[in-house]
């Protein structure tokens, strides 16, 4: 991760929202590694989505989660986040 990324990622997680995600880590990582999360992994890893990251493309990143979205996988995997957060 480069380290402008890195840096804002570390100053969400010190946030009060970041720290609220970081209690809930072995939760989150489970729905990671849940079908429906690998399904989204691939099709985001398909999309360039990692790469739209580094360049900082918001518009390729906001298409990129648009169209996963869209997706039965997409839609489930991110109810399972709301529900996992307490945002249902």
């Amino acid at each position: 991760m480069d380290n402008e990324l890195k840096r804002a990622a570390d100053n969400f997680l010190s946030g009060e929202e970041g720290r609220k995600i970081a209690g809930k880590r072995s939760e989150i990582e489970r729905l990671a590694s849940s079908k429906d999360g690998e399904r989204v992994k691939s099709m985001l890893a398909s999309g360039g989505f990692e790469d739209a990251v580094r360049r900082g493309d918001t518009k390729a990143l906001r298409n990129a989660l648009s169209d996963v979205m869209k997706t039965d996988s997409g839609a489930r995997l991110m109810k399972s986040l709301q529900d996992l957060m307490g945002k249902n």
